[in-house]
């Protein structure tokens, strides 16, 4: 098999809490097919990370990104810190279900400007997001899943 994608020489931080661990990922579409020891595998894409981490993806859980998501779904500033994931409708505050008509109130002003709030329902907020399509994921739309384990 040619994967999409292969990352050689890996120093694999699996999340568990245990050792890091040298290894190969091999990566087919969004999923993660393969890790261990793989001299022969060989992929469209190759990525040497001797002497790198190679870690699963952070988690924000407290973000206030509800509406970011939507207007800068590249979520740069938290992609390029190793951020996979964020929870929105932190603080009591979310940009759904709600509609505002004139300025907005703190603390919603972290969450965007006026315009930003127009999702009168949650179910209007998820298409918003799901349209944008954002880089980063927000439950229930979790991240890479995982086919075979080491």
């Amino acid at each position: 098999m040619v994967y999409d994608l292969l990352i050689r020489n890996a120093s694999v931080l699996d999340g568990s809490g245990a050792a890091h661990f040298r290894a190969d990922v091999a990566i087919q579409g969004e999923r993660i097919c393969a890790i261990g020891d793989m001299p022969y595998a060989t992929a469209t894409t190759m990525i040497d990370a001797e002497g790198r981490y190679l870690t699963p993806g952070f988690i924000d859980v407290h973000t206030h990104d509800d509406t970011n998501v939507i207007r800068t779904p590249e979520m740069l500033p938290k992609l390029t810190q190793g951020i996979t994931t964020v929870v929105v409708g932190n603080c009591g505050i979310s940009a759904s279900p709600v509609t505002l008509a004139s300025e907005v109130p703190d603390p919603m002003n972290l969450l965007g400007r006026l315009e930003d709030f127009r999702y009168s329902s949650f179910s209007a907020y998820a298409n918003a997001v799901d349209a944008a399509a954002p880089v980063l994921t927000s439950p229930p739309w979790w991240g890479i899943p995982v086919c075979a384990a080491r």
